[in-house]
């Protein structure tokens, strides 16, 4: 039995600390939601404030003075958490970070970049760090089930995440052989777009679709100049 190398130790304890982190986030917010709710917020959001020690404090207060805080939010389309900076201002991951990686993964597997990236827009807004409440990860939001399968070994690599979703895409084009058949197997998985033949009636995913297609659009019209 081969042992477990100092790096794998690291990715591994990495990916535990992450799905850690977000089945905390999610239970505090769906707490907070509610209080949140009734003062009017549009938004649950939960401040995480890290201690001269090392440790972090939770609240759902925001910070006062010049306390600094890292913010969280649970989106409501595709639900993945996604990380803000200071107080109040969300952060902004550019589309154009990853091109290299979007590129050649296309290459490699014969898909459209422009969809590539509509798919990481939509999943995770180019936030490599993402996790949703259900457990998926990374820029295209991986399930952990789903990256082992595709070989996926770190999941908030950006890179390694990229090629594994961008393969994962190329198995559901190849297997439905319908552009949004695929974008919605992606989404709500293979089996329920086999027994529906096509796309679910499901809102959530039918609203997937249609935004994954317009994405895609915008991105093949700046791609093509």
């Amino acid at each position: 039995m081969a042992r477990e190398t100092d790096r794998q130790r690291r990715q591994r304890h990495s990916a535990l600390g992450a799905r850690a982190l977000a089945l905390l986030l999610a239970v505090l917010l769906s707490l907070f939601d509610s209080s949140d709710a009734q003062a009017g917020s549009k938004e649950a959001r939960i401040y995480v404030i890290r201690e001269a020690d090392g440790t972090m404090r939770f609240t759902n207060h925001p910070p006062g003075g010049s306390e600094r805080a890292e913010v969280f939010t649970a989106r409501a389309s595709g639900g993945s958490f996604v990380k803000l900076r200071g107080k109040r201002r969300s952060a902004r991951y550019s589309h154009d970070l990853y091109n290299s990686a979007i590129n050649a993964a296309a290459d490699e597997h014969q898909v459209d970049p422009a969809l590539i990236k509509a798919v990481i827009h939509a999943e995770s807004a180019f936030n490599p760090y993402a996790v949703s409440p259900k457990g998926a990860q990374g820029l295209m939001q991986l399930m952990p089930r789903t990256g082992r399968m595709l070989g996926l070994r770190n999941p908030f690599s950006p890179t390694s995440n990229i090629k594994a979703g961008t393969r994962y895409l190329a198995i559901l084009l190849k297997r439905f052989r319908n552009e949004a058949h695929a974008i919605a197997a992606y989404n709500a998985g293979e089996a329920p777009v086999t027994r529906y033949g096509g796309i679910p009636p499901y809102a959530e995913t039918r609203a997937y679709v249609r935004r994954v297609l317009t994405l895609k659009k915008q991105y093949s019209a700046a791609l093509n100049g």
